[in-house]
């Protein structure tokens, strides 16, 4: 642990420092944080209540997902799950462990094994992480024929939007059994690590082999109920994001609300702040200005969404997390 506190200091300041430096481009820029929070304070208590309505049946539509990968799950306790795991991330710095340790005792209460806790989190984060990969390239296309993709940035994006699809092929094959392609790249990546660090022993390939171990029967028997719920989350947050803006009067293409998605999604998997707090909101703020959304309303909107999927999730997570420390069962029962 020790040994590991260095870095994520080190991952901490940089963090802090992207956000500082975001803060003073947006000002730059034309931003006006004084603007943006009029903006946000003078909606009437109809605007909150939609949102906030959007925003819970998109957890409820997820439960799909969770209960899909962990067979005998209800959709309630999915959804205590989500919430209170979410909770937990969203205020610890790399807080993902410590809401998983949380979920595991909460499934271990109701009676499921660890073993299928540990498919349950692979299935479950792998399926969202597919879906991460798989639509920065679906969102160029759309931008392409849109033509609102800056052509300075062309190249870059491109780039990344292949790199992000292939990924998530290797990923999408190795739960359907097909683990060879991704377990040889891991194992490349393993050897240069070695040879940049020759005292470090990894054993990456072994861990990805253990964790898919089993998967690809449970992902065959439900992808349908996965990816049907996946695909409702996303628009639901998709039409959250767009809400968001309508709100505050900032009315952008749906192409642009897109891309500000996906880049909110993707920006997600750097957890290096509690629940990404601050790159999440820079980088999509970023990529809306980019596509010429109006800096302060871009700025405005982004807040409003994410005091929803971000903020929101801390108390009412809390509160699931509270009741499910009332209620559940003595340990002795939960043998």
């Amino acid at each position: 642990m020790a040994v590991k506190a260095p870095r994520r200091i080190a991952l901490l300041v940089g963090a802090v420092g992207l956000v500082a430096w975001s803060a003073v481009h947006l000002h730059a820029v034309g931003a006006s944080w004084s603007q943006a929070w009029r903006m946000i304070a003078n909606l009437g208590w109809r605007w909150p209540l939609l949102l906030g309505v959007v925003w819970l049946l998109g957890l409820v539509v997820h439960t799909s997902v969770l209960t899909a990968s962990l067979p005998g799950l209800s959709h309630r306790r999915a959804l205590t799950l989500n919430l209170s795991g979410s909770a937990v991330s969203n205020v610890l710095p790399l807080g993902g462990v410590a809401g998983t340790a949380l979920n595991l005792g909460m499934v271990r209460g109701w009676g499921h094994t660890g073993l299928e806790f540990a498919r349950f989190v692979v299935v479950s984060k792998a399926w969202d992480l597919i879906a991460k990969l798989f639509m920065p390239l679906v969102t160029l296309g759309v931008l392409l024929v849109a033509d609102l993709t800056p052509g300075g940035h062309m190249l870059l994006w491109l780039l990344c939007s292949v790199i992000c699809f292939v990924s998530g092929v290797l990923v999408t094959a190795a739960l359907l059994g097909r683990a060879g392609p991704l377990l040889r790249l891991v194992a490349w990546c393993e050897r240069v690590w070695t040879r940049i660090r020759p005292k470090a022993q990894p054993g990456w390939t072994a861990a990805t082999t253990d964790l898919l171990d089993g998967t690809d029967s449970l992902v065959r028997r439900r992808w349908r109920e996965l990816s049907w719920g996946m695909t409702g989350y996303w628009v639901l947050q998709g039409a959250l994001l767009w809400l968001s803006f309508v709100a505050i009067h900032v009315y952008l293409p749906w192409p642009i609300i897109l891309a500000g998605l996906v880049a909110e999604r993707l920006l997600t998997l750097a957890a290096i702040t509690p629940g990404g707090a601050g790159v999440v909101e820079a980088g999509t703020i970023a990529i809306l200005i980019a596509l010429g959304a109006d800096p302060t309303g871009a700025l405005a909107g982004v807040l409003l969404y994410r005091a929803f999927v971000f903020a929101a999730e801390i108390p009412v997570g809390a509160m699931a997390t509270a009741l499910w420390l009332l209620f559940r069962r003595p340990p002795a029962q939960c043998a």
